[in-house]
């Protein structure tokens, strides 16, 4: 492991989790989340919440795997003319594919939910408290991603740096 390596894979983990907590603020406003009438926070919204932040982080830590190992193999290659433009690349297609996997992860189990038990708002059952229901999203979105992270870890290795090895005689 390269410090360089390492200390780029900090800071993408940092900025991405920095830019998921502002679109969640943002999908916070957007649908209209109330709190309690003493202004305290619903802990059906904290379980909502969970419910995109566990399965983000968990396809975080396969993103950052391979973010690492193609920062590394940028880093030491000596066919890649321009490497911090390969390496830029490399993160925001790698984090790229991870909001899109957590936030589809998300959509699949909302689909789901409406199949099982109608067409229910957020804001209605956060408003009236509804911890069962955002368990079982909990639950739902994180065994989704789990089940799913072999197929999310081989699609992002597609994306992986290739290495040009010369043969000698």
């Amino acid at each position: 492991m390269n410090k360089q390596s390492l200390f780029f894979t900090f800071l993408v983990a940092l900025v991405a989790t920095f830019l998921m907590l502002m679109i969640i603020q943002y999908l916070s406003k957007k649908w209209n989340f109330k709190h309690d009438k003493e202004g305290k926070v619903n802990l059906s919204y904290v379980i909502w919440l969970l419910s995109i932040i566990i399965p983000f982080f968990t396809l975080l830590k396969v993103a950052l795997n391979q973010v690492e190992s193609a920062i590394e193999i940028i880093i030491f290659s000596n066919s890649i003319e321009n490497t911090f433009f390969e390496v830029m690349q490399k993160i925001a297609i790698f984090i790229g594919f991870t909001f899109i996997a957590s936030f589809m992860s998300y959509y699949v189990v909302t689909s789901m939910m409406k199949l099982f038990y109608g067409n229910i708002k957020d804001s209605q059952e956060i408003e009236n408290n509804n911890i069962g229901l955002f368990i079982i999203k909990l639950v739902l979105a994180f065994l989704l991603v789990f089940s799913l992270l072999n197929v999310f870890e081989h699609f992002l290795q597609w994306f992986a740096p290739v290495v040009d090895l010369p043969f000698y005689r």
